[in-house]
Parts: structure tokens; sequence; C-alpha cells
């Protein structure tokens, strides 16, 4: 009886070591882990759009292009000190599409789309896979405070490989999404899937009132600290 007790409770022991081990594993390699990593960011390229590149009607392709990849982790910083009229603020908008390069901008999937509007909105979208097949999923809409002469951050950790670009059905996430709109966290570790950085497609519209000034991007490589 008492050998029995001892082998029932070596087992019990067993068990709950290697249930341990398996969730210190989850935790260091699973999305939304809880490990604290430190990530080094090193600057890849500042981007200029002058204010009258938004002053004009959509067209595709209005393209600028880093100079190498990012194929993992990235983060990036928009700040504008665009000034504008009071006429038409509604209709006077800056987007800027963050996408992999692709021979037609309309296939650039998946896309991060920026929208900042001179009365204060600023929405940012996510498009998972090809427009024909899905709607443009809303990360973040406000209009409570002006972005005019302040920071959208936008972060994204990978935890996978990239994924294909232009994919007919939204593929599984492979790394997490971050906003920071000024100080504030207003997104935190949402789940995309993503497959590179390397392009910035502007976007303005006829009629747009914005009368000077400069919008920049910041890009950056981000990598675990060893």
């Amino acid at each position: 009886m008492k050998k029995s007790n001892v082998l029932i409770a070596a087992l019990i022991i067993a068990l709950v070591i290697e249930s341990a081990a398996i969730l210190a594993l989850y935790s260091r390699s699973a999305p939304g882990g809880r490990v604290s990593t430190r990530y080094v960011y090193a600057v890849q390229k500042t981007i200029e759009i002058p204010h009258d590149e938004f002053n004009q009607p959509i067209s595709n392709d209005t393209e600028y292009k880093l100079d190498k990849d990012l194929e993992g982790s990235w983060a990036l910083t928009i700040q504008s000190h665009l000034t504008t009229s009071q006429e038409n603020q509604m209709g006077s908008e800056a987007q800027i599409a963050l996408a992999p390069e692709y021979p037609s901008e309309n296939l650039s999937i998946p896309t991060i789309i920026v929208q900042e509007r001179a009365d204060g909105l600023l929405r940012i979208e996510y498009f998972p896979q090809n427009w024909r097949n899905t709607y443009g999923l809303i990360l973040y809409n406000s209009t409570s405070s002006s972005w005019l002469n302040g920071n959208v951050t936008l972060k994204f950790l990978s935890y996978g490989p990239p994924v294909p670009v232009n994919p007919q059905t939204a593929p599984y996430p492979n790394g997490n999404l971050t906003i920071n709109v000024g100080d504030v966290e207003v997104v935190t570790n949402y789940p995309i899937a993503w497959a590179t950085l390397s392009s910035f497609y502007i976007y303005g519209l006829r009629g747009s009132n914005f009368t000077g000034g400069t919008l920049y991007i910041t890009v950056y490589g981000v990598n675990a600290e060893s």
C-alpha cells in the first residue's frame, strides 16, 4: 500500500514539473506571453512627404519605398507638421498605406491604412486579405483629439515567418500590433497576419486644404536583444 502511495505521489510530482515546463515554454514563444523581452530599435529610414501630395485626387501607386524590406519586427512613427485652413476640414485627408511592395498597389495586401483628417479624425484600418474578399478592420477610430503636430506610433512584433503577399483568404496571425497615439497606448498586442514592410502608398483628396508643412514617417527595424 505504501509503495503504491509513493508511486502515485511520484507520478503527480512528475506531472506537475512537466506541466510547469510546458507552460514556461509557451509563455516564451506564444503570442501575448508575459515574459518580458528587451528590443533594440534601429532607424531604417525617415521619409518626408510634403503637404501638396495630399492636395490631389486619390491615385494608385503614389509610392515611397524602403531601402530594405523589413520581414520581421518593425516600428514606425508618423509625425505631422501639416497646416490647414479652416475650410473643408472634413474633406482634407492625409492617408498612408503601409504595405509590401507589389507590381500593383491594389494587390499589396496585407495593408494597414492610417487616415488622418484636418478636423481631428484619426482612423487606422487593417486589411488582411484580397480587397474583393474583405472589409477593412477598424483598429482605432477617434475624433477626440487632434493628430496635427502629434505622433502616431505603430509597432509590429513578429513571432512567425512572413505571410504571402495578396492572400485570397486571411492567413493565421504571425505577430502582434501595438498602436500609440501620443503617449497613450490605444491598441495592445493585437494579433495580425503580416507579410513585409517595404513601401508606403500616399493618398490625398481633391480639394484638401493643407496649406503647408510636411508629414514625416520614421521606420525602425526591431530585434530582440540577445
